[in-house]
Protein backbone atom coordinates (compact mmCIF):
# COMPACT_ATOMS: atom_id res chain seq x y z
CA UNK A 1 0.00 0.00 0.00
CA UNK A 2 3.37 2.51 0.09
CA UNK A 3 2.90 2.50 -4.12
CA UNK A 4 6.51 2.68 -4.32
CA UNK A 5 6.86 0.95 -7.84
CA UNK A 6 3.77 3.46 -8.78
CA UNK A 7 5.68 5.88 -8.10
CA UNK A 8 8.86 5.08 -9.62
CA UNK A 9 6.77 4.49 -12.94
CA UNK A 10 5.09 7.66 -12.09
CA UNK A 11 8.43 10.43 -11.66
CA UNK A 12 10.39 8.51 -14.72
CA UNK A 13 7.92 9.65 -17.17
CA UNK A 14 8.90 11.35 -19.54
CA UNK A 15 12.96 9.91 -18.87
CA UNK A 16 12.75 7.23 -21.18
CA UNK A 17 12.68 6.83 -24.84
CA UNK A 18 8.91 6.11 -24.49
CA UNK A 19 6.12 7.65 -22.08
CA UNK A 20 2.68 6.93 -21.22
CA UNK A 21 -0.09 8.76 -22.01
CA UNK A 22 -2.75 6.85 -21.15
CA UNK A 23 -3.04 3.69 -19.20
CA UNK A 24 -5.52 1.71 -16.93
CA UNK A 25 -5.47 -1.54 -14.51
CA UNK A 26 -8.63 -2.55 -13.18
CA UNK A 27 -7.76 -5.97 -11.42
CA UNK A 28 -8.13 -7.76 -7.83
CA UNK A 29 -6.68 -5.45 -5.71
CA UNK A 30 -5.29 -2.51 -7.53
CA UNK A 31 -7.51 0.21 -9.14
CA UNK A 32 -4.71 2.28 -11.45
CA UNK A 33 -5.02 5.48 -14.10
CA UNK A 34 -2.36 7.80 -15.89
CA UNK A 35 -3.50 10.30 -18.22
CA UNK A 36 -1.86 13.51 -19.78
CA UNK A 37 -2.71 17.33 -21.00
CA UNK A 38 -1.25 19.60 -22.37
CA UNK A 39 -0.97 22.94 -20.08
CA UNK A 40 -0.55 26.73 -20.16
CA UNK A 41 2.85 27.40 -18.17
CA UNK A 42 1.58 31.20 -16.79
CA UNK A 43 -1.38 29.06 -15.06
CA UNK A 44 1.26 25.99 -13.74
CA UNK A 45 1.03 27.51 -9.77
CA UNK A 46 -2.92 27.31 -10.23
CA UNK A 47 -2.57 23.17 -11.75
CA UNK A 48 -0.10 22.57 -8.58
CA UNK A 49 -2.64 23.76 -6.20
CA UNK A 50 -3.99 20.49 -5.65
CA UNK A 51 -3.20 17.00 -6.81
CA UNK A 52 -6.70 16.29 -8.93
CA UNK A 53 -6.62 15.90 -12.69
CA UNK A 54 -7.44 19.07 -14.89
CA UNK A 55 -10.42 17.32 -16.58
CA UNK A 56 -11.68 13.73 -17.37
CA UNK A 57 -10.82 11.33 -20.08
CA UNK A 58 -13.65 11.54 -22.25
CA UNK A 59 -12.61 15.41 -22.19
CA UNK A 60 -11.93 17.17 -26.29
CA UNK A 61 -15.48 16.98 -27.35
CA UNK A 62 -16.94 19.81 -28.78
CA UNK A 63 -20.46 21.45 -27.99
CA UNK A 64 -22.87 24.54 -26.50
CA UNK A 65 -23.17 26.04 -23.34
CA UNK A 66 -26.12 28.04 -22.63
CA UNK A 67 -25.82 31.23 -19.67
CA UNK A 68 -27.10 34.72 -19.42
CA UNK A 69 -29.69 34.45 -22.40
CA UNK A 70 -26.67 33.45 -24.78
CA UNK A 71 -25.64 29.79 -26.32
CA UNK A 72 -22.19 29.68 -27.09
CA UNK A 73 -20.29 26.85 -29.14
CA UNK A 74 -16.84 25.51 -27.32
CA UNK A 75 -14.46 23.68 -29.78
CA UNK A 76 -13.84 21.61 -26.61
CA UNK A 77 -15.24 21.15 -22.69
CA UNK A 78 -11.64 21.39 -21.34
CA UNK A 79 -10.68 23.77 -18.56
CA UNK A 80 -9.60 27.06 -19.39
CA UNK A 81 -5.41 26.64 -20.56
CA UNK A 82 -5.79 22.56 -20.53
CA UNK A 83 -6.50 20.68 -23.85
CA UNK A 84 -6.46 16.84 -24.22
CA UNK A 85 -3.61 14.81 -26.10
CA UNK A 86 -5.69 11.35 -25.65
CA UNK A 87 -9.12 11.44 -26.49
CA UNK A 88 -11.12 9.01 -25.62
CA UNK A 89 -14.16 7.69 -28.17
CA UNK A 90 -16.90 5.93 -25.64
CA UNK A 91 -20.10 4.58 -27.54
CA UNK A 92 -21.64 3.56 -24.37
CA UNK A 93 -21.72 -0.50 -25.83
CA UNK A 94 -23.45 0.63 -29.48
CA UNK A 95 -20.06 0.41 -30.62
CA UNK A 96 -16.55 -1.03 -29.17
CA UNK A 97 -14.82 2.50 -27.58
CA UNK A 98 -11.53 3.27 -28.71
CA UNK A 99 -8.82 6.14 -28.19
CA UNK A 100 -7.17 8.60 -30.93
CA UNK A 101 -4.29 11.24 -30.55
CA UNK A 102 -5.60 14.94 -31.09
CA UNK A 103 -4.83 16.05 -34.74
CA UNK A 104 -2.65 18.68 -34.36
CA UNK A 105 -0.25 16.63 -32.85
CA UNK A 106 -0.76 14.27 -35.57
CA UNK A 107 -0.67 17.25 -38.62
CA UNK A 108 2.51 18.30 -36.88
CA UNK A 109 4.78 15.08 -37.32
CA UNK A 110 2.68 14.14 -40.46
CA UNK A 111 1.65 10.57 -39.00
CA UNK A 112 0.57 7.80 -40.69
CA UNK A 113 -1.87 5.36 -39.45
CA UNK A 114 -0.62 1.51 -39.20
CA UNK A 115 -3.72 0.00 -40.78
CA UNK A 116 -2.57 -3.79 -39.30
CA UNK A 117 -1.67 -2.79 -36.06
CA UNK A 118 -3.21 1.23 -35.52
CA UNK A 119 -0.30 2.59 -34.35
CA UNK A 120 1.06 6.11 -35.61
CA UNK A 121 3.83 5.70 -37.73
CA UNK A 122 6.39 8.66 -38.54
CA UNK A 123 7.68 9.13 -42.07
CA UNK A 124 10.60 11.12 -42.32
CA UNK A 125 12.45 12.68 -45.33
CA UNK A 126 14.92 9.94 -46.62
CA UNK A 127 12.15 7.16 -46.84
CA UNK A 128 12.72 5.55 -43.66
CA UNK A 129 9.67 5.66 -40.69
CA UNK A 130 9.47 4.62 -36.97
CA UNK A 131 6.16 4.41 -34.94
CA UNK A 132 5.64 7.34 -33.31
CA UNK A 133 2.57 6.32 -31.23
CA UNK A 134 1.57 2.54 -29.90
CA UNK A 135 -1.96 1.57 -28.89
CA UNK A 136 -1.05 -1.47 -26.46
CA UNK A 137 -3.92 -2.56 -25.39
CA UNK A 138 -5.39 -0.26 -22.71
CA UNK A 139 -1.79 1.94 -22.87
CA UNK A 140 -1.36 4.75 -24.73
CA UNK A 141 3.26 5.40 -25.70
CA UNK A 142 4.03 8.51 -27.12
CA UNK A 143 7.78 8.41 -28.36
CA UNK A 144 9.16 11.08 -26.34
CA UNK A 145 11.33 12.68 -28.37
CA UNK A 146 8.56 13.63 -30.84
CA UNK A 147 5.99 15.05 -27.78
CA UNK A 148 8.97 17.14 -26.84
CA UNK A 149 8.91 18.08 -30.20
CA UNK A 150 5.82 19.42 -29.89
CA UNK A 151 5.49 20.46 -26.26
CA UNK A 152 8.50 23.20 -27.57
CA UNK A 153 6.70 24.05 -31.22
CA UNK A 154 3.54 24.75 -29.22
CA UNK A 155 5.11 26.44 -26.03
CA UNK A 156 3.14 24.46 -23.51
CA UNK A 157 3.82 22.17 -20.45
CA UNK A 158 3.12 18.49 -20.59
CA UNK A 159 0.55 17.26 -17.49
CA UNK A 160 0.65 13.20 -16.19
CA UNK A 161 -1.30 12.37 -14.24
CA UNK A 162 -1.80 9.59 -12.23
CA UNK A 163 -4.47 7.86 -9.59
CA UNK A 164 -3.77 4.62 -8.10
CA UNK A 165 -5.74 2.58 -5.55
CA UNK A 166 -4.25 -0.07 -4.07
CA UNK A 167 -5.87 -2.63 -1.40
CA UNK A 168 -4.33 -4.12 1.27
CA UNK A 169 -5.04 -7.44 3.28
CA UNK A 170 -7.61 -7.68 5.71
CA UNK A 171 -5.73 -6.65 9.18
CA UNK A 172 -2.94 -4.51 7.32
CA UNK A 173 -1.34 -1.95 9.06
CA UNK A 174 -1.80 1.26 6.97
CA UNK A 175 1.15 3.30 5.60
CA UNK A 176 1.62 6.88 6.65
CA UNK A 177 -0.09 9.47 4.54
CA UNK A 178 2.43 12.23 2.92
CA UNK A 179 2.64 14.93 0.44
CA UNK A 180 5.01 15.59 -2.08
CA UNK A 181 4.77 19.50 -3.53
CA UNK A 182 8.08 20.92 -5.70
CA UNK A 183 8.21 23.32 -8.75
CA UNK A 184 6.81 20.72 -10.86
CA UNK A 185 5.08 17.93 -9.13
CA UNK A 186 2.10 17.34 -6.78
CA UNK A 187 1.80 14.06 -5.19
CA UNK A 188 -0.71 12.80 -2.24
CA UNK A 189 -0.51 9.50 -0.70
CA UNK A 190 -3.92 9.12 1.23
CA UNK A 191 -5.55 6.40 3.47
CA UNK A 192 -9.06 6.40 4.78
CA UNK A 193 -10.43 7.14 7.65
CA UNK A 194 -12.82 4.22 8.09
CA UNK A 195 -12.05 1.11 6.38
CA UNK A 196 -14.75 -0.25 4.38
CA UNK A 197 -15.21 -3.83 4.11
CA UNK A 198 -12.34 -4.19 6.89
CA UNK A 199 -10.12 -3.87 4.08
CA UNK A 200 -7.27 -0.91 3.90
CA UNK A 201 -6.48 1.03 1.15
CA UNK A 202 -4.12 3.59 -0.24
CA UNK A 203 -4.09 6.16 -2.87
CA UNK A 204 -1.76 7.94 -4.66
CA UNK A 205 -3.05 10.89 -6.32
CA UNK A 206 -1.40 13.57 -7.84
CA UNK A 207 0.41 15.13 -10.90
CA UNK A 208 3.97 16.30 -12.91
CA UNK A 209 4.78 18.78 -15.27
CA UNK A 210 7.26 18.58 -17.93
CA UNK A 211 7.83 22.17 -19.35
CA UNK A 212 8.68 22.20 -23.05
CA UNK A 213 11.93 23.40 -24.33
CA UNK A 214 12.79 26.45 -25.92
CA UNK A 215 11.47 26.87 -30.04
CA UNK A 216 14.52 25.95 -31.32
CA UNK A 217 13.99 22.74 -30.18
CA UNK A 218 10.71 21.58 -32.69
CA UNK A 219 12.98 20.48 -35.18
CA UNK A 220 10.98 21.29 -37.55
CA UNK A 221 11.34 24.22 -40.43
CA UNK A 222 12.86 26.51 -39.64
CA UNK A 223 14.48 25.22 -36.37
CA UNK A 224 15.69 21.72 -37.89
CA UNK A 225 19.04 20.46 -36.94
CA UNK A 226 21.91 21.73 -38.88
CA UNK A 227 22.94 19.45 -41.48
CA UNK A 228 26.37 17.75 -41.36
CA UNK A 229 28.12 16.56 -44.63
CA UNK A 230 30.32 13.72 -44.12
CA UNK A 231 33.90 13.60 -46.40
CA UNK A 232 34.11 10.88 -49.22
CA UNK A 233 37.27 9.42 -50.66
CA UNK A 234 38.24 11.05 -53.80
CA UNK A 235 41.55 9.96 -54.95
CA UNK A 236 45.09 8.90 -53.17
CA UNK A 237 48.01 10.69 -52.11
CA UNK A 238 51.78 9.87 -53.25
CA UNK A 239 51.87 7.76 -50.72
CA UNK A 240 49.13 5.94 -51.60
CA UNK A 241 46.52 7.00 -48.43
CA UNK A 242 43.07 8.00 -49.13
CA UNK A 243 42.20 11.50 -49.82
CA UNK A 244 38.82 12.39 -48.35
CA UNK A 245 36.75 15.72 -49.00
CA UNK A 246 33.55 16.95 -47.81
CA UNK A 247 30.68 16.66 -50.32
CA UNK A 248 28.89 19.88 -48.74
CA UNK A 249 27.79 21.67 -52.32
CA UNK A 250 28.53 24.94 -51.15
CA UNK A 251 32.48 24.20 -50.40
CA UNK A 252 33.19 22.83 -53.78
CA UNK A 253 34.58 24.35 -56.83
CA UNK A 254 32.76 24.98 -59.81
CA UNK A 255 32.91 26.49 -63.10
CA UNK A 256 32.77 29.80 -62.50
CA UNK A 257 35.24 30.72 -60.19
CA UNK A 258 33.58 29.44 -56.82
CA UNK A 259 36.16 27.46 -53.84
CA UNK A 260 38.55 27.64 -56.72
CA UNK A 261 41.54 25.70 -54.52
CA UNK A 262 38.69 22.72 -53.48
CA UNK A 263 38.13 20.03 -55.10
CA UNK A 264 34.97 20.06 -57.98
CA UNK A 265 31.48 19.33 -57.26
CA UNK A 266 32.19 17.02 -60.84
CA UNK A 267 34.34 14.94 -58.72
CA UNK A 268 33.77 11.20 -59.47
CA UNK A 269 33.52 9.14 -56.13
CA UNK A 270 33.47 5.07 -56.26
CA UNK A 271 31.33 2.59 -54.39
CA UNK A 272 30.80 -0.79 -54.79
CA UNK A 273 27.63 -2.06 -56.71
CA UNK A 274 26.52 -3.53 -53.44
CA UNK A 275 25.58 -0.19 -52.51
CA UNK A 276 22.31 -1.09 -54.63
CA UNK A 277 21.23 -3.62 -52.93
CA UNK A 278 19.79 -1.55 -50.17
CA UNK A 279 17.27 -0.12 -52.94
CA UNK A 280 16.77 -3.16 -55.16
CA UNK A 281 15.54 -5.04 -52.48
CA UNK A 282 12.56 -2.84 -51.73
CA UNK A 283 10.76 -1.74 -54.72
CA UNK A 284 7.71 -0.52 -53.08
CA UNK A 285 9.95 2.22 -52.07
CA UNK A 286 13.34 2.20 -54.39
CA UNK A 287 13.81 1.99 -57.49
CA UNK A 288 17.02 2.04 -59.68
CA UNK A 289 16.89 2.62 -63.67
CA UNK A 290 19.51 4.16 -66.19
CA UNK A 291 21.17 7.34 -64.53
CA UNK A 292 19.48 7.13 -60.92
CA UNK A 293 18.48 6.08 -57.93
CA UNK A 294 15.20 7.41 -56.11
CA UNK A 295 13.21 6.79 -53.16
CA UNK A 296 9.42 7.40 -54.26
CA UNK A 297 8.56 10.92 -54.71
CA UNK A 298 11.30 12.26 -51.60
CA UNK A 299 14.32 12.50 -53.03
CA UNK A 300 16.80 11.44 -56.40
CA UNK A 301 20.25 10.66 -57.00
CA UNK A 302 21.95 11.13 -60.28
CA UNK A 303 24.21 7.98 -60.67
CA UNK A 304 26.76 6.19 -63.34
CA UNK A 305 25.36 2.52 -63.23
CA UNK A 306 26.71 1.40 -66.12
CA UNK A 307 29.21 -0.27 -64.87
CA UNK A 308 30.10 -4.31 -64.13
CA UNK A 309 31.57 -3.54 -60.66
CA UNK A 310 31.01 -0.48 -59.44
CA UNK A 311 28.71 2.99 -59.01
CA UNK A 312 29.84 6.43 -59.70
CA UNK A 313 28.22 9.42 -57.91
CA UNK A 314 29.59 12.95 -58.32
CA UNK A 315 31.03 14.55 -55.08
CA UNK A 316 28.31 17.51 -54.92
CA UNK A 317 25.32 15.52 -56.05
CA UNK A 318 26.37 13.14 -52.36
CA UNK A 319 25.75 16.67 -50.74
CA UNK A 320 22.66 18.09 -52.98
CA UNK A 321 20.75 14.96 -53.69
CA UNK A 322 21.30 12.40 -51.17
CA UNK A 323 19.64 12.72 -47.19
CA UNK A 324 22.01 12.76 -44.59
CA UNK A 325 21.26 8.83 -43.59
CA UNK A 326 21.86 7.94 -47.17
CA UNK A 327 24.85 9.33 -46.94
CA UNK A 328 26.28 7.22 -44.27
CA UNK A 329 24.73 4.28 -45.66
CA UNK A 330 26.83 4.91 -48.81
CA UNK A 331 30.09 5.90 -47.25
CA UNK A 332 30.76 2.32 -45.88
CA UNK A 333 30.76 0.95 -49.82
CA UNK A 334 33.46 3.68 -50.70
CA UNK A 335 36.09 2.61 -52.78
CA UNK A 336 39.24 4.15 -54.22
CA UNK A 337 38.73 5.73 -57.67
CA UNK A 338 40.62 3.34 -60.14
CA UNK A 339 38.59 3.92 -63.19
CA UNK A 340 36.64 6.61 -65.28
CA UNK A 341 33.61 7.09 -65.10
CA UNK A 342 31.72 5.37 -68.22
CA UNK A 343 31.16 6.90 -71.42
CA UNK A 344 27.64 6.77 -70.95
CA UNK A 345 27.57 9.37 -68.28
CA UNK A 346 30.23 11.76 -69.70
CA UNK A 347 27.96 12.10 -72.87
CA UNK A 348 25.01 12.99 -70.56
CA UNK A 349 26.64 14.96 -67.93
CA UNK A 350 29.87 16.95 -69.44
CA UNK A 351 28.28 16.55 -73.72
CA UNK A 352 24.43 17.12 -73.14
CA UNK A 353 23.96 14.08 -75.35
CA UNK A 354 20.93 11.70 -74.99
CA UNK A 355 22.89 8.17 -74.93
CA UNK A 356 22.18 4.82 -74.73
CA UNK A 357 23.41 2.00 -71.53
CA UNK A 358 25.96 -0.08 -72.65
CA UNK A 359 25.24 -2.52 -69.77
CA UNK A 360 22.95 -5.69 -71.29
CA UNK A 361 20.58 -5.24 -67.93
CA UNK A 362 19.63 -1.49 -69.27
CA UNK A 363 19.35 -1.88 -72.32
CA UNK A 364 17.21 -5.42 -71.78
CA UNK A 365 14.91 -3.45 -69.49
CA UNK A 366 14.07 -0.85 -72.29
CA UNK A 367 13.99 -3.78 -75.35
CA UNK A 368 11.59 -5.47 -73.25
CA UNK A 369 9.24 -2.72 -73.59
CA UNK A 370 10.00 -2.06 -76.64
CA UNK A 371 8.39 -5.51 -77.38
CA UNK A 372 5.67 -5.50 -75.50
CA UNK A 373 4.63 -1.70 -77.02
CA UNK A 374 5.24 -3.32 -80.78
CA UNK A 375 3.28 -6.15 -79.95
CA UNK A 376 0.08 -4.45 -78.62
CA UNK A 377 0.37 -2.63 -81.62
CA UNK A 378 0.08 -5.09 -84.03
CA UNK A 379 -2.02 -7.88 -81.98
CA UNK A 380 -3.77 -5.31 -79.80
CA UNK A 381 -2.74 -6.91 -76.92
CA UNK A 382 0.91 -7.60 -74.64
CA UNK A 383 3.24 -10.41 -75.49
CA UNK A 384 4.27 -10.70 -71.69
CA UNK A 385 1.45 -9.31 -69.08
CA UNK A 386 2.48 -6.53 -66.37
CA UNK A 387 2.89 -8.51 -62.97
CA UNK A 388 0.37 -7.90 -60.64
CA UNK A 389 -0.17 -8.42 -56.55
CA UNK A 390 3.04 -9.19 -54.74
CA UNK A 391 4.88 -9.94 -57.91
CA UNK A 392 4.14 -5.98 -59.43
CA UNK A 393 7.62 -4.54 -58.27
CA UNK A 394 9.39 -7.66 -60.24
CA UNK A 395 10.52 -5.22 -63.38
CA UNK A 396 12.04 -3.16 -60.78
CA UNK A 397 14.07 -5.93 -59.45
CA UNK A 398 15.71 -6.67 -62.98
CA UNK A 399 19.44 -6.80 -62.61
CA UNK A 400 22.59 -8.22 -63.07
CA UNK A 401 24.09 -9.43 -60.23
CA UNK A 402 25.75 -7.57 -57.64
CA UNK A 403 28.19 -10.05 -57.28
CA UNK A 404 28.91 -13.79 -58.01
CA UNK A 405 27.00 -15.01 -54.39
CA UNK A 406 24.02 -18.24 -55.01
CA UNK A 407 21.91 -15.77 -53.80
CA UNK A 408 22.18 -12.72 -56.30
CA UNK A 409 22.90 -15.63 -59.25
CA UNK A 410 19.58 -17.62 -58.15
CA UNK A 411 17.67 -14.58 -57.56
CA UNK A 412 18.32 -12.92 -61.51
CA UNK A 413 17.32 -16.40 -62.78
CA UNK A 414 14.20 -16.38 -60.87
CA UNK A 415 13.15 -13.06 -61.88
CA UNK A 416 14.29 -13.82 -65.58
CA UNK A 417 11.68 -16.38 -65.68
CA UNK A 418 9.15 -14.58 -64.45
CA UNK A 419 9.04 -12.20 -66.58
CA UNK A 420 9.52 -14.04 -69.77
CA UNK A 421 8.43 -17.00 -68.61
CA UNK A 422 5.71 -17.09 -66.71
CA UNK A 423 4.28 -13.66 -67.95
CA UNK A 424 3.59 -15.04 -71.31
CA UNK A 425 0.15 -13.90 -72.17
CA UNK A 426 -1.18 -17.54 -73.21
CA UNK A 427 -4.98 -16.88 -72.81
CA UNK A 428 -4.21 -14.20 -75.77
CA UNK A 429 -1.28 -16.52 -77.49
CA UNK A 430 -3.98 -19.10 -77.83
CA UNK A 431 -6.51 -17.05 -79.97
CA UNK A 432 -3.71 -16.86 -82.49
CA UNK A 433 -3.05 -20.68 -82.56
CA UNK A 434 -5.06 -22.12 -85.48
CA UNK A 435 -5.54 -25.47 -83.46
CA UNK A 436 -4.89 -26.54 -80.06
CA UNK A 437 -2.50 -28.92 -78.31
CA UNK A 438 -3.25 -30.94 -75.08
CA UNK A 439 -1.52 -30.09 -71.46
CA UNK A 440 1.17 -27.73 -74.42
CA UNK A 441 2.63 -25.17 -71.89
CA UNK A 442 3.23 -21.14 -72.87
CA UNK A 443 6.59 -21.53 -74.34
CA UNK A 444 5.48 -24.66 -76.72
CA UNK A 445 2.58 -22.10 -77.86
CA UNK A 446 4.37 -19.17 -78.19
CA UNK A 447 7.18 -21.51 -80.44
CA UNK A 448 4.25 -22.51 -82.97
CA UNK A 449 2.83 -19.05 -82.89
CA UNK A 450 6.56 -17.92 -84.74
CA UNK A 451 6.03 -21.02 -86.99
CA UNK A 452 2.51 -19.98 -88.12
CA UNK A 453 2.98 -16.09 -88.09
CA UNK A 454 4.90 -14.89 -91.44
CA UNK A 455 7.20 -12.19 -89.86
CA UNK A 456 7.82 -14.22 -87.00
CA UNK A 457 9.31 -17.28 -88.65
CA UNK A 458 12.93 -18.40 -88.11
CA UNK A 459 13.02 -17.07 -84.41
CA UNK A 460 13.27 -20.04 -81.86
CA UNK A 461 12.45 -20.52 -78.42
CA UNK A 462 15.51 -22.30 -77.20
CA UNK A 463 16.67 -19.67 -75.10
CA UNK A 464 13.67 -19.51 -72.88
CA UNK A 465 14.06 -23.34 -72.84
CA UNK A 466 16.99 -23.13 -71.38
CA UNK A 467 16.57 -20.43 -69.02
CA UNK A 468 13.51 -22.39 -67.74
CA UNK A 469 15.54 -25.24 -67.56
CA UNK A 470 17.94 -23.48 -65.30
CA UNK A 471 15.45 -21.74 -63.30
CA UNK A 472 13.77 -25.47 -62.44
CA UNK A 473 17.15 -26.73 -61.01
CA UNK A 474 17.74 -23.38 -58.83
CA UNK A 475 14.32 -23.24 -57.55
CA UNK A 476 15.13 -26.74 -56.49
CA UNK A 477 15.30 -27.06 -52.18
CA UNK A 478 18.22 -30.09 -53.13
CA UNK A 479 20.88 -29.51 -55.56
CA UNK A 480 21.93 -32.89 -56.85
CA UNK A 481 24.27 -34.03 -59.02
CA UNK A 482 22.92 -33.21 -61.92
CA UNK A 483 22.33 -29.50 -60.78
CA UNK A 484 26.40 -29.03 -62.14
CA UNK A 485 25.57 -30.51 -65.40
CA UNK A 486 22.35 -28.28 -66.34
CA UNK A 487 25.01 -24.89 -65.51
CA UNK A 488 27.59 -26.53 -67.39
CA UNK A 489 25.30 -27.29 -70.28
CA UNK A 490 23.50 -23.82 -70.56
CA UNK A 491 26.55 -21.94 -68.98
CA UNK A 492 29.80 -23.65 -69.92
CA UNK A 493 32.74 -23.08 -67.42
CA UNK A 494 30.58 -18.94 -66.57
CA UNK A 495 29.16 -18.96 -63.26
CA UNK A 496 27.62 -16.07 -61.24
CA UNK A 497 27.38 -12.75 -62.87
CA UNK A 498 29.10 -13.92 -65.92
CA UNK A 499 26.44 -16.62 -66.28
CA UNK A 500 23.86 -14.44 -66.36
CA UNK A 501 24.67 -11.23 -68.45
CA UNK A 502 25.54 -14.13 -70.83
CA UNK A 503 22.19 -15.29 -70.89
CA UNK A 504 20.72 -11.89 -70.23
CA UNK A 505 22.49 -11.09 -73.44
CA UNK A 506 20.98 -14.18 -75.49
CA UNK A 507 17.65 -13.14 -74.26
CA UNK A 508 18.15 -9.62 -75.25
CA UNK A 509 19.69 -10.38 -79.09
CA UNK A 510 15.97 -12.75 -78.85
CA UNK A 511 14.14 -9.83 -77.99
CA UNK A 512 15.68 -7.81 -80.55
CA UNK A 513 15.18 -10.24 -83.01
CA UNK A 514 10.97 -9.90 -82.27
CA UNK A 515 11.18 -6.41 -82.40
CA UNK A 516 13.07 -6.50 -85.59
CA UNK A 517 10.23 -8.81 -87.15
CA UNK A 518 7.32 -7.09 -86.05
CA UNK A 519 6.31 -4.70 -88.71
CA UNK A 520 5.67 -1.04 -88.04
CA UNK A 521 6.75 -1.71 -84.74
CA UNK A 522 7.52 1.51 -83.17
CA UNK A 523 10.69 0.95 -81.41
CA UNK A 524 12.26 3.31 -79.76
CA UNK A 525 16.03 2.15 -81.01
Amino acid sequence: MEQDSQLKLFRNLGNEAWTILKDSQYEDGISFGIYCALGDPSRRSKFLADPGWDLRVTSGAPGFSQGGGETTYHRDWSDDGVEPIVLQREFHGAREDYVEIQQEFRLFHNLAVDRQTGNLIKPYDDGTEEVAVKFDGKQVLVRTRLIKQFMAARQMDLHLYIDSVVYGSRGEAMPEEWVIETDTTRLELHTPKRVPFDRPFSRLLGKKIIPPGPIEASGVWPFEAEEEYPEFIIGEDEHGRPVRYTCDPDQLADYFGKNSEAPHYLTPVHFRKEVLQKYYDRPELYSVSDGSVRCASLWICRIDNDHDDRVIVFLGDLGRDLPASERDYWRGFMITPDAKISETNFRRSFLGQFTDPKSVDLIFKRRYDDVNDAWISLYGWPLFRTPEGPDKHLFSRLRLPLNDSQAEFESSIRVLTQLLVDALNEKQIDSLLSSKEPNEKGISKLGRVFEQEEHLRGIDIKVLRSLQEVRSKVTAHRKGSDYEKVLDKNFGSRRGREAVEALMQDLLDWLSGILEALPDSGRSS
